[in-house]
């Protein structure tokens, strides 16, 4: 987990995005080619923020998920022809500050197919689903030769999507029109959605559900002798292509699929961390109190333990020394349950402390710019900022420890509001990702 210089940030955005399993992917890719990089899920309330941070921390490239991948064109400096079509960008990069939108779904779904379908060309596609997902589906399959009828439950919305793609439409109540001479359909519509009969197709047919989280199909598809292909597969070949664009490599798809093996259970504890006056203790307060958890102070801890000030901590016994302590009592908490810890600002910077957050917590990074911090110390209690040329030390902090935050942290959330709206947004996404 060590960072340099020359660390480079990654991540994906989206609202809600707790439940994105893109950063088991990357993170492999990253350890795998020894990489200084973090890859990160970024909690944002609207695309122009996340378009904002990019440019604000300095991300490399950011992949781009519901509902931002048509909002968030209109805050790139460029965008490709392919996804311009589509009206969808889900991978943004940076190139000397100017952001450029790519979508790789297309191209991710077909090669998703073709991985166990062998050569579409010519095969029958039926998609279910007119959304953003079943377009590029139909768009991707239409690339590589195949004739696809997109169904929708609505006619002008299928209409819409044919126009855009060109593939042939219907009403998604004639799907068993299609089922007997199907190659391949692909369920592009929401796992909450009515499950569709597919009784009539074929054995031997491939069956895709876009839907990665569970899918009602898995179990049908068995049944009839089908091919069932998870959602899954999608994620994993549309994150090569926008891997080659973030870092000018081409990972293997076992090596993603061994990335996504390595999910854990969600933690039962919360911590928050991010630079002086980002708000942790008041939202991590209000977050306890939301989620009937207990909140510690890594900061009061210490202070309540020594029996000083953290001010008089740094003066008496040097900042080393406070090191130490910070680290034994983020240590102390190794074993609690239920629990919420908002940590010191400089608590990242010991790789101890780091993998204790990284493998004991939900740890949240809240983000405020250095700017915005400096406008809420309004006392002279940060020793670190003491006499002259205080917002010069503050960003040179700031950039010091902007990678061990996104080293160490499950997503970023702004913290830029009230402590209230900072706590709801965190708890919205920790309910929506169980």
């Amino acid at each position: 987990m060590n960072t340099g210089a020359g660390h480079r940030f990654f991540g994906v955005t989206g609202n809600p995005v707790l439940h994105s399993r893109s950063p088991l992917m990357f993170r492999e890719i990253f350890n795998e080619y020894s990489m200084d990089a973090s890859y990160i899920r970024v909690a944002v309330r609207e695309a122009a923020d996340a378009a904002r941070l990019m440019r604000e921390i300095g991300f490399s490239g950011m992949n781009v998920t519901a509902p931002f991948k048509l909002g968030i064109v209109n805050h790139l400096d460029k965008v490709t022809d392919d996804a311009l079509k589509l009206a969808s960008v889900n991978t943004v990069v940076s190139s000397a500050g100017v952001l450029n939108g790519y979508n790789t779904d297309f191209t991710g779904v077909a090669d998703a197919l073709e991985s166990h379908a062998g050569n579409i060309s010519g095969k029958r596609v039926i998609i279910a689903g007119a959304g953003g997902a079943g377009v590029a589906a139909a768009w991707g399959a239409l690339s590589r030769g195949a004739h696809v009828t997109i169904l929708n439950i609505t006619l002008p919305e299928a209409e819409a999507a044919a126009r855009k793609t060109g593939c042939s439409h219907d009403l998604l109540a004639n799907l068993n029109r299609y089922t007997p001479s199907a190659d391949i359909f692909v369920s592009a519509i929401p796992y909450e959605a009515d499950e569709l009969d597919i009784s009539g197709m074929r054995p031997g047919t491939f069956v895709m559900d876009a839907s990665y989280k569970k899918s009602r199909y898995e179990s049908a598809a068995a049944k009839l002798g089908l091919n069932f292909i998870p959602g899954e597969e999608w994620l994993v070949y549309q994150a090569i292509p926008a891997c080659r664009l973030f870092t000018g490599i081409t990972p293997p798809a076992e090596l993603l699929k061994k990335g996504l093996s390595r999910a854990a259970a969600p933690k039962r504890n919360i911590s928050l961390i991010g630079f002086m006056g980002s708000g942790k203790s008041s939202a991590g307060r209000e977050l306890a109190r939301m989620r009937n958890m207990e909140f510690i102070d890594t900061d009061e801890l210490i202070e309540k333990r020594m029996n000083m000030k953290i001010s008089d901590i740094f003066t008496t016994l040097g900042e080393e020394r406070f090191r130490e302590i910070e680290t034994e009592t983020l240590l102390s908490l190794k074993g609690l349950n239920n629990i919420i810890i908002s940590c010191g600002g400089g608590i990242v910077l010991r790789d101890k402390n780091r993998r204790f957050l990284v493998n004991e917590t939900e740890c949240f990074w809240l983000y405020t710019s250095a700017e915005e911090s400096l406008s809420r110390i309004t006392d002279d209690s940060r020793p670190l900022l003491a006499g002259d040329n205080k917002h010069k030390k503050a960003h040179e902090l700031f950039e010091k420890r902007k990678p061990l935050y996104a080293q160490a942290c499950t997503a970023l959330v702004i913290s830029e509001g009230n402590p209230e709206h900072t706590a709801e947004h965190i708890n919205e996404e920790i309910n929506l990702a169980i």
